[in-house]
């Protein structure tokens, strides 16, 4: 499994700011790419970091903020060849693909035709594309329908919590992953409904205990108090390794390691 940082902040004034880039990020599994949650910037930050995106099979989009969604359309004409092939395969939550009278449906049917697949996914649902089976994960998060990832190829787990506060359940979907990515936007000691700090990403992590942990996502008070140092102490408390991602990070992990990583700085 290979996992590539596209950006790592979240969050309305971190994203305004460009304080980090907020492009999402790349998981390879399974013979497949998967690009998750393209936010502001994607395609630019992609071109920026040498990544090619039109080699991206599955875009996975965990809910409707903008800081996860906004360049969705423009990824799928990369992966579709401008739209002259009939090509991959889009996941989304309830108001990506679809729209009711609270909410707009955010990538169009015309670039939904483009695709050779595309699935509303709600959480506890679960799918199957080529070798990987893909699980919608619950969220509680201000966005009603959101939802995070688990994505198994037999050989290797993967877990993304998405946007959400902790909650017991979390544990149930996120046992046994090779690697678990969290967003955690906020330092210990402070608080945002809908939103995981440091001290929930620990009392995650020390429960479900996965090969390797990685944060990202963060807002402007965690960018402030170092991510590194926030990962160290997590690391301390639950004994798991725990990286604070970084833009254009480049993460290469291997089941037959026991859990443990190559890591790449690109």
């Amino acid at each position: 499994m290979k996992i590539r940082f596209l950006g790592t902040c979240g969050g309305r004034f971190a994203v305004i700011k460009q304080m980090r880039a907020s492009g999402g990020f790349i998981v390879e599994i399974g013979e497949k790419i998967i690009h998750i949650d393209p936010g502001p910037g994607a395609i630019v930050r992609a071109r920026q970091f040498g990544f090619n995106i039109e080699k991206v099979d599955i875009l996975a989009i965990s809910h409707s903020h903008p800081d996860h969604y906004t360049d969705a359309e423009i990824v799928i004409e990369a992966m579709t060849a401008g739209v002259k092939r009939k090509r991959g395969v889009l996941i989304g939550n309830k108001y990506i693909i679809e729209h009711d009278d609270e909410h707009r449906q955010l990538v169009s049917p015309y670039h939904l035709r483009t695709l050779e697949k595309y699935f509303v996914l709600r959480p506890g649902d679960k799918i199957n594309i080529g070798k990987l089976r893909i699980e919608a994960t619950k969220t509680m998060h201000e966005e009603k329908h959101g939802i995070g990832f688990v994505i198994d190829d037999g050989k290797e787990r993967f877990g993304y919590t998405g946007d959400t506060k902790y909650f017991d359940g979390l544990v149930d979907y996120f046992s046994n992953c090779n690697v678990l990515v969290m967003n955690v936007m906020k330092p210990k000691n402070e608080f945002l409904e809908g939103h995981m700090n440091t001290h929930d990403a620990a009392k995650l992590i020390s429960k479900t205990k996965p090969g390797i942990a990685i944060i990202q996502h963060f807002g402007m008070s965690m960018l402030f108090s170092n991510p590194e140092k926030e990962a160290r102490w997590i690391e301390s408390e639950t004994k798991v390794r725990t990286i604070a991602a970084r833009d254009n990070m480049s993460l290469d992990t291997k089941k037959e390691t026991g859990g443990k990583s190559l890591e790449r700085w690109l």
